[in-house]
């Protein structure tokens, strides 16, 4: 099911533009009404995301790809009209509730797109779901399509945190490495994606030495790698959170000569532009997992790529593609639509029933499964040098990879969430 392919080396890009979307317009109808009215008019957009505090970058990212798309497409989709209502979360999971009210209570918008963050995304989806408001929801929390699935709630700007290392575990089984060590933050997101690595990685029948945990907002990760450079190892998992604990963790490798020993992988965060723009040539032949490769060959991606890079003057992240392929899919479903305007549990049935039958999303194909979690193509990625900086190139893809692998969903889900003490299924 989940058969590897190796691409060749990717082609290099050109250019095309853009300038973010705005926001207002006058407020929707309430759900029961727009539920027994015709379709057409005015399709309004609650987008919370970062835009201050540690995950301001991120959450920029995020922005600037959602803007992207509309503002290359047009703001019409279907018989409606699409606008956007930005609110910032702070990278606070209070504030991101209380944008979410304001956003349904004053705004009176269709569907939330976002956040980012685990923890503000897990506790908006809850409150949406008790609106029943529908939320494309862009966090890798493994829980939003798992333990704490609704039928308001659809992962489609990211895979969520295990599904993306399952991937990792199982390269480096297929790779013949058999013993292992790991490094993740101290907190939910840490334990999702060290949690499937660990889960392929034994269940392909390899043996982890260690496991190593260190605080959220930990950026000098030198004592962890004395640890690591300790252990007699072949392949050393790091799931950093992509901010200044990824430009640690790459120093790192380089100041212990962690990589003379050892094969490094990372997960999707760890690798993205910013780390990788910080510590330079000596991260080249590393690899990640990620379920978007910014060299990839892909033309989607590169065209992608390159207008984002016309645009803003930075290379996109996985979040900026995350919020670009979500308008994909909104766009698509309000084109197909029919009849009532499609909100809350309606909405997010009918961009999981159009979404299989789109052609070039940028994400390649993509599905949902029974648990509103995305059924995507997941990269093993390796840095390489490219016009005087750095990319991710496509080494072996993963194709229709689930959130639950090749395990079985009810087993997985009847079991606790990773932590320190459950850390692999």
């Amino acid at each position: 099911m989940h058969r590897p392919t190796r691409p060749p080396f990717p082609t290099v890009p050109a250019a095309p533009i853009a300038l973010p979307l705005a926001a207002c317009a006058p407020p929707a109808a309430s759900e029961d009404e727009q539920s027994s009215s015709s379709g057409g008019g005015d399709y309004r957009v609650g987008l919370i995301t970062s835009l201050t505090g540690f995950a301001a970058a991120t959450g920029t990212d995020m922005q600037r790809g959602w803007d992207l798309y509309w503002t290359q497409n047009g703001d019409q989709a279907g018989e409606y009209t699409v606008s956007t209502v930005v609110e910032d979360d702070a990278s606070d999971p209070q504030s991101a509730v209380d944008k979410a009210t304001r956003l349904v209570t004053d705004e009176s918008v269709d569907v939330v797109v976002g956040p980012l963050l685990a923890g503000n995304a897990l506790a908006v989806a809850d409150y949406l779901t008790r609106e029943g408001v529908a939320n494309l929801s862009q966090t890798s929390a493994d829980d939003i399509s798992q333990r704490s699935s609704s039928p308001y709630v659809l992962r489609t700007g990211s895979a969520a945190g295990s599904q993306t290392t399952l991937a990792a575990g199982q390269w480096a089984v297929d790779e013949g490495l058999t013993r292992a060590a790991t490094i993740c933050p101290d907190y939910a997101f840490g334990w999702d994606t060290c949690g499937g690595f660990a889960t392929s990685f034994l269940d392909g029948g390899g043996e982890i030495a260690a496991q190593l945990w260190y605080p959220q907002g930990t950026s000098d990760l030198s004592t962890y790698a004395t640890q690591l450079g300790g252990l007699d190892v072949d392949v050393i998992f790091a799931g950093t959170t992509g901010g200044t604990d990824a430009i640690g963790f790459l120093r790192s490798v380089n100041d212990y000569g962690l990589a003379d020993d050892a094969e490094i992988i990372t997960g999707a965060a760890t690798t993205t532009p910013n780390p990788l723009s910080q510590v330079g040539p000596s991260a080249v032949g590393l690899h990640s997992s990620t379920y978007y490769a910014d060299g990839s060959e892909s033309p989607e991606i590169e065209e992608f790529r390159t207008s984002y890079e016309e645009a803003y003057g930075a290379v996109p992240s996985v979040y900026a593609a995350g919020a670009y392929v979500t308008a994909e899919l909104l766009a698509a479903a309000l084109e197909e639509s029919a009849g009532a305007k499609p909100v809350g549990a309606d909405l997010v049935d009918l961009v999981k029933a159009t979404a299989p039958e789109q052609e070039d999303l940028l994400w390649g194909d993509i599905s949902f499964d029974d648990y509103n979690g995305i059924v995507t193509s997941i990269f093993i990625t390796e840095v390489a040098a490219h016009d005087g900086g750095l990319w991710n190139t496509v080494d072996t893809q993963y194709d229709d990879v689930s959130q639950f692998w090749s395990f079985d969903p009810e087993t997985w889900i009847e079991n606790p969430a990773f932590s320190q003490t459950f850390t692999h299924q």
